[in-house]
């Protein structure tokens, strides 16, 4: 199978987060290929990735054919938001594992979000609407936060 676009959750996006199984839900419908690094919430279309091994974006990417020019990482914590980008994916992160937006922000994250439900809120002006919209994805001052963090 390979795959022209598909969005990939790490382990700690807070699968359980309000939103989490709507954000999963609307993905898949706009023809996102949906991949978890870990078991989402029941009913959601997705694929699960059973061993991330070392490398957990690597083997999302691998499970379905996926290419970096066509994926976007959403992440939880400082740790996965590097994993995408040493990956060269672009990432959006969503608070909740620990991580302060200004952390996330710093290990490269895109965009960080409250919380699934706010991502999912404004979906369509994210990056996962448009995954290469933002060029080479290097975090700047005008790095998206919607919601309030800490």
């Amino acid at each position: 199978m390979t795959v022209v676009s598909a969005a990939l959750f790490g382990a700690d996006w807070r699968a359980a987060s309000p939103g989490s199984a709507d954000l999963l839900r609307e993905c898949a419908a706009r023809g996102w290929t949906v991949v978890l690094i870990a078991p989402g919430p029941p009913g959601t279309p997705a694929l699960t990735v059973t061993d991330p091994g070392r490398d957990p974006v690597r083997a999302a990417l691998d499970l379905v054919d996926g290419t970096t020019e066509h994926a976007v990482f959403v992440a939880g914590s400082a740790s996965e938001v590097r994993a995408a980008r040493r990956a060269g994916v672009p990432c959006v992160a969503v608070l909740g594992g620990g991580a302060t937006a200004a952390e996330l922000r710093a290990a490269g994250a895109v965009e960080v979000h409250r919380d699934a439900a706010a991502l999912l809120r404004v979906l369509d002006d994210s990056l996962l609407a448009r995954p290469r919209a933002f060029g080479d994805h290097r975090p700047t001052a005008s790095t998206a936060l919607a919601g309030r963090s800490g």
